[in-house]
Formats: C-alpha cells, structure tokens, sequence
C-alpha cells in the first residue's frame, strides 16, 4: 500500500492528486510548508475607524444587486446591520458571491469605512459559518483547501515524527537560536501562539538562507582562483577619449570606472555587476573600459538581450568610439547571412575590434581572435548556460555585466555574491523627475486628454499595454484593440503606430527610426521598449493593465520618458486599485530605482525579480532578501563556517547544498 494512503483522510483521488504536485510520501508532505499564517479575529464595532482595516460580523439585511460598471470591473453592493446601524457594503469582481448574500445570511466582512460609518469597501466577504478564528495556516496548495492539507499534514507528521533528522549542525541552531527540526516540524504545521510562528519562520528561513549563502560562497571562492591575463592598455589614449565625451562624466562613474580598472589590471578574472538606474550613465563607463581593452590590442563582444538594445549601443558606440579608429560591428538574426559571415571572417582575424550583438553572439561558428573583454548588457534576461558561452569565446576574458535594476548595494553582494558589484545611484544634471499618477479606467478619457495636450505641443506619447492581441482567457488590453480605440479618441493629425514582438526586426527598427525622428506621434507598444529606445522628445507614458508588471519593470518603462529638457508625465491605469490595494504608490512619490527596486524585491522577492533561471536565486518559501537581511548577513557567517569546519555534518550539508550529491538522510 502506498505510504500516503496510510494518512487518515488520504483517498487514492487525493493521492494520485498529491503526487501530481510531486508531494510521493509522508516526508514529502510534510516538508510542504505553509506560504504564510493568517491571524482571524473578529472585531467589534466599537473599535472602528475610518480608513482602517476592520473584520466585523454582519446580518444581511437586503439581498445582494451587482452592477457591471464596464469591462473587467463588477460591484456586488449589500445592506446590512452591524450593531444595529444599517451600513452598505461594497466590494469588486465578487459577483459570484451573489448567491450567498440573501436576507438574514449571517456573513464576516473585512475591509474598511470610507468616507463615513455608512459605506464599507470590502476586501473579503465570508459566510459566519465558514469563518474559523485563530491562527490558520495558509498553504495555498492547487485544488485542496486547506483546511483538508493541515489535517493530512498531521496525518503524516504523527507517522514520520521519529523519522526526522536535522542536517544542520546543533551548534549553529543554538547559536542563532533556531528551533531543531522535531519542534520545528510540530510547531509549522500547528502554531498555536505568535511566539510559535515567529520560531517556525525563522527556522524556515534560517534553513533557506543558510543553504542559498552556502552556494553563493562556493561560488565565489571558485572565481577567485580563475586566473587570466592582466591587462595593458594606452591610458593616455583612455584619457584623450574620456576629454572628447560631450559631457562630464558624474562622481559616482569615475568612481565605478576606477573600480573597473583595477579589476582589468589583476591576474585574476573579473566578474563585475554594474548597475544603476534608468540614464544614470553605465554605458559610457562600459564604453571607457571596452576603448581600454581595444587600446590593448584585444577584443570586445558586448551582448545584449534585444535587437532594439542592440542597435541603441551600436549606435552610441559607432558615434563616440569609431572616430578613434576603432572598428565597430552588429551581428543579430537579422543581419543577412553575406554580411554576416564577413563579420565572422573579421572576428577571427582580429580586423574588428568590438562586437554588438544579441543571442547571435553564442553561435558555435563565431571565432575571436583574442576575445579580452565581455560586456553583458541586461544581464539577468539571459540564461546562465548563455552567459556562459559567450565568455568560453575567449581565454578566460574579464566580465563586466550591466543590470538597470538597481538593488542596495548589500543585498546585490548577497544575490550576485560570486560578483563584485559597482552601482552608480546619482543620474546626470539637469534631469527632470518624471510626474506620475495612478487612476482606474473611469479615468481613462482623462489621461488621453492630457496626452493630446502634449500632443499639441509637438511632444510624443508611449502607450503600453500588456497584450498583442485580444484573448479569450482575459480582458486585459491588447495592441490592436488600443491602436483602434486610440483612432476615435486622438485628432487625426496625429500618427499612431503598433510594435510589439512578433513584427521582424527591420520592421521594428523601422517604426522606432520614424518615431525617434518625430513621424510617429503616439506608439502603441508592448514591452519591447522597455530597454534600448532614447527618444527625448517624448513626454508621455501611459501604462494599462499595470498590474501584469512588476514595479521594477515599471519604472524601467517609465524612463523611457524624461529624457529631455521637457517636464514628462507617466500614467498607470488598473482597476486593481479599487480591489482595496496599490501596490504601486510608491512609483508616484519617488523616482529612484533602488528604492523602488527594493520595495519590489520586498512584494514579490527575487525570483520573480530577476527570474529564477536566470541567476540561480531559489524562489524561497518563506524568506525575503530584504526583510530578513540580518537574518541572511548570519546566515552568510555561518555559511564560512561549514565551508571550513570538520565537521561530518557539516561537511554533508556543504556537499549536499553546492554539489548536489544526495539528500540529507531523514530516515
């Protein structure tokens, strides 16, 4: 019989559903951890305010109606009696609720009062019956509540208890005061004070961030011993290039390109991260060490993760470096193949000096002749095993990789700790902030009224949507559907254009041309513009649906505009914002990347971030790189620890955690 249909309440529907989700034994079921614990408790109307979270108990007084106010956004609308007092409640995109809320249904409401004691927005509506108080675990599992999960989960924790062996070394544990894995087992699955929650989490999270620190550090100590060629180059060549630029270069880059330097004049190969925020100037500091290298007699290959981002450095590159006899080339699929193969041809005989390319770059039949010096633009949309086969092209060349999402600078040493990382947080003089506003779709007519006010002035308009074309399976907004829409509502006298994805890249590069030179009023776009488009003449951006972007990729959208003597605007548009949160307020108060950055590493970690293929960064469980950064700097000491200890434990853990040998024995 299998071992889970040993678990009390466990059918072989349950079971053949459970291995479905790769959950095969008792253990496996087990270690499945909640996602989080909700605290429920019932307040009392005594205790109200307006604007304050609130969960109140309620007696329907008259059946529930629901308007459809326009697409994607419902409002179901109840009266009830809380303590006597009629109030009418309010919440969104709930109709299917509908059938539960008739006269005399004894329901919990969670929300808040505004703009009196009247009206109630909602953010959850539950039948009494239904609502359990205390602390409940909350494992968000496919298909199975969780109310079922926990008690199958004690289930199997009673059959395997005796089974459990920590893998981390007692010593550690009692020095961070972390709970052992018996308790630890006991306590996750059935909290029953926050005392107990908060000792669950932490071993959680200690055991996450020790082992994520454990591979960082492994990592690193590899890097360090990879050796290369110290590099020579013509400074005062360096210096006659930097006195051309037609700008200053600001504190921070002279700072970071000296940090450069040093690493280019080491044995030892670097492995650098710069990073900075939207126009804060790393390209020029990458086109400084890249004239450098040139200057030494060796090659450059700078990848990029889109053709648009491609061009846009040939572009800058070509007009700043090729005065100085350097020889320039791009390579990208859409290069035709006799240009192509002439490039290949000069690339191995050392007649170009730099190379700008995307995914082209990787193609097994590109030969450098003495390929020094790879620059990785965007760095963590490409895959590690991409990444890897550039840098193979040459003998062990020097790395700079170049990321436009910003984090503090301690949690990037944590998340690209095989790294040294270099940011640039001041942005050049004379940059406007860009003035941004958050509405839902009643306010739609509005914003495109003040975009054909910029409009007007002879400004440019960036309109991005999330959707190339109209699907079934939502209502967000497609390109099509806009650019139609747009027609009606945007004088004629204004150019409208589509980009998006699946255009070829000539076509792409041919719409970008036409509006960068101001005969395209309004572009219509998906994401593709997100890096690479410098037009300063555009001052608008307006973003529907932001709610399918994180805040990182939305700022990087919104720095598409202000890049001009111009004062620019940004406009995001959700009706996510009457579900009872905003998540993106923090995008109208401040402009700068790290901060925003930060707070989007805090919503929805680092995985999501900066993709979990991309770097390696395990999508954690319970742990957040921001807020539990002392916990993670601990984690980090502990990690140096095992790396030396003698320890047989130890010595598991570490092989078990960098090189994957086996799983730690828990029977």
């Amino acid at each position: 019989m299998s071992e889970l249909l040993a678990v009390k309440g466990i059918g072989k529907v349950l079971e053949i559903k459970l291995k479905s989700l790769g959950i095969n034994n008792c253990i496996d079921l087990v270690r499945t951890f909640p996602i989080r614990y909700d605290t429920h408790r019932i307040d009392s109307y005594e205790e109200a305010m307006l604007n304050t979270e609130i969960v109140l108990p309620a007696k329907i007084f008259k059946n529930a109606s629901v308007a459809y106010i326009r697409r994607r956004l419902t409002k179901m609308t109840i009266i009830v009696l809380i303590d006597k007092y009629e109030v009418s409640v309010s919440i969104y995109n709930r109709e299917y609720l509908r059938l539960y809320m008739i006269k005399d249904a004894e329901i919990v409401i969670t929300g808040r009062f505004e703009p009196d004691f009247k009206h109630f927005v909602a953010s959850d509506i539950q039948l009494r019956k239904n609502y359990q108080e205390g602390i409940i675990p909350v494992y968000s599992v496919a298909n199975i509540s969780d109310k079922i999960f926990a008690k199958i989960v004690l289930g199997a924790y009673n059959i395997v208890k005796n089974q459990l062996i920590d893998d981390i070394p007692d010593t550690l544990l009692k020095k961070r005061e972390v709970a052992g894995i018996a308790d630890f087992y006991r306590i996750v699955h059935h909290p029953k004070t926050m005392t107990d929650i908060l000792a669950a989490s932490r071993r959680i999270k200690y055991d996450e961030l020790l082992k994520f620190a454990l591979k960082i550090v492994c990592m690193k100590s590899i890097n360090n011993q990879t050796i290369t060629r110290s590099k020579t180059y013509d400074i005062a060549k360096v210096r006659q290039f930097i006195a051309s630029l037609p700008f200053e270069l600001t504190d921070d880059q002279k700072i970071v390109t000296n940090e450069i330097f040093r690493d280019l004049k080491q044995s030892r190969q670097m492995m650098r991260l710069l990073q900075g925020d939207v126009g804060s100037g790393k390209t020029i500091v990458a086109m400084i060490a890249a004239y450098a290298v040139v200057s030494g007699g060796e090659q450059v290959a700078l990848m990029a993760p889109t053709e648009i981002l491609a061009h846009q450095h040939y572009k800058s590159f070509t007009e700043l470096i090729a005065p100085f006899g350097v020889k320039i080339a791009f390579l990208a699929s859409d290069v035709n193949e006799k240009s192509k193969s002439q490039i290949i041809s000069d690339l191995s005989s050392g007649l170009i000096d730099i190379v700008i390319g995307t995914h082209a770059l990787i193609q097994d039949r590109i030969r450098f002749r003495q390929l020094g010096f790879v620059i990785i633009d965007e760095q963590h949309r490409f895959g590690v095993r991409q990444r890897k086969i550039l840098r193979e092209k040459g003998w062990v060349p020097d790395v700079l990789f170049m990321s436009a999402t910003p984090i503090p600078r301690t949690l990037a040493i944590s998340v690209f700790g095989d790294m040294d990382v270099s940011s640039i947080r001041s942005m050049p003089q004379g940059r406007k902030k860009v003035i941004t506003a958050i509405c839902d779709y009643s306010g739609f007519n509005d914003v495109i009224h003040h975009c054909v006010s910029e409009l007007k002035k002879g400004h440019q308009v960036y309109i991005i949507v999330p959707l190339i074309t109209e699907s079934h399976k939502t209502n967000f907004m497609a390109v099509d559907t806009v650019v139609k829409e747009l027609r009606h509502l945007i004088p004629p006298e204004f150019t409208i254009a589509a980009l998006h994805g699946k255009l070829g890249g000539e076509e792409k590069n041919q719409i970008l041309t036409a509006f960068s030179m101001q005969k395209i009023a309004v572009l219509v776009s998906t994401t593709v513009v997100e890096v690479g488009v410098d037009v300063p003449n555009a001052t608008e951006m307006v973003i529907l649906d932001c709610e399918r972007f994180g805040l990182s990729q939305l700022h990087q959208l919104r720095g598409r505009v202000g890049r001009g003597k111009n004062q620019a605007y940004c406009h995001l548009v959700t009706d996510a914002i009457l579900l009872g949160t905003n998540r993106f307020a923090i995008l109208e108060t401040t402009t700068d990347g790290f901060v925003i950055s930060e707070e989007d590493l805090r919503q929805r970690g680092p995985g999501e971030v900066f993709g979990e293929e991309q770097t390696g960064i395990p999508k954690f469980r319970m742990a957040n790189l921001i807020t539990d950064h002392e916990l993670l700097e601990q984690a980090f000491v502990d990690a140096h620890l095992l790396i030396d200890s003698v320890n047989e434990k130890a010595k598991a853990l570490v092989a078990t955690t960098f090189f994957g040998i086996k799983e730690p024995n828990l029977d």
